[in-house]
């Protein structure tokens, strides 16, 4: 995957974890539902700021070999 591939999905999952919280917060009325959904957003959003902020390596060069190296 694409690195803004990969911090588009962090994001869209930091803002539903967002909105899961408010829904849970406002609309949900009995206990455990609202527990899980409030759990539920806590995990998006957490997963959702762990893509945003995750480092990416430097892809490797590829190798070259001695023939390559000596030319001319």
């Amino acid at each position: 995957m694409r690195r803004w591939k990969i911090r588009l999905i962090g994001l869209i999952s930091l803002l539903l974890g967002g909105v899961l919280f408010v829904y849970s917060v406002q609309s949900i009325t009995a206990e455990w539902p609202q527990i899980f959904v409030g759990l539920l957003s806590v995990f998006f959003s957490a997963m959702g700021f762990g893509m945003l902020i995750m480092p990416f390596e430097p892809s490797p060069a590829p190798p070259i070999s001695k023939n390559d190296s000596q030319s001319g």
